[in-house]
């Protein structure tokens, strides 16, 4: 039986950002290279086989962001329970501030 990625495992789509969507299939590769030219120029030495390691900075990755496009979507959510009472006010910011309260609840770092 074939491995379930955490990101399909957990139900959620890839996260999308406009039009690219980043999928787990990339962040792979990155995590591969990454591990590979760490353990080339000597900065690593690994003390477990390179598949596990990039498997697990893969999922490093794909958790880290999908808890970012959650904590955005929350973010997004708080916004437009306010409606009009921000009507004029940069949008962005306001995006930007709840996201950065959200996250501290979290204990997450964005």
């Amino acid at each position: 039986m074939p491995k379930r990625s955490a990101l399909r495992a957990s139900g959620r789509r890839p996260y999308t950002k406009g039009v690219r969507t980043i999928n787990e299939e990339r962040f792979s590769k990155l995590s591969r290279a990454i591990v590979r030219a760490l353990v080339t120029q000597g900065n690593v030495k690994l003390h477990l086989p390179e598949s596990e390691v990039v498997e697990r900075l893969t999922r490093m990755f794909v958790e880290n962001l999908a808890e970012e496009h959650q904590i955005e979507e929350e973010a997004e959510r708080m916004l437009a329970k306010l409606g009009r009472q921000v009507q004029g006010m940069d949008q962005r910011k306001l995006i930007n501030g709840f996201k950065e309260h959200i996250a501290k609840e979290r204990g997450y770092s964005l």
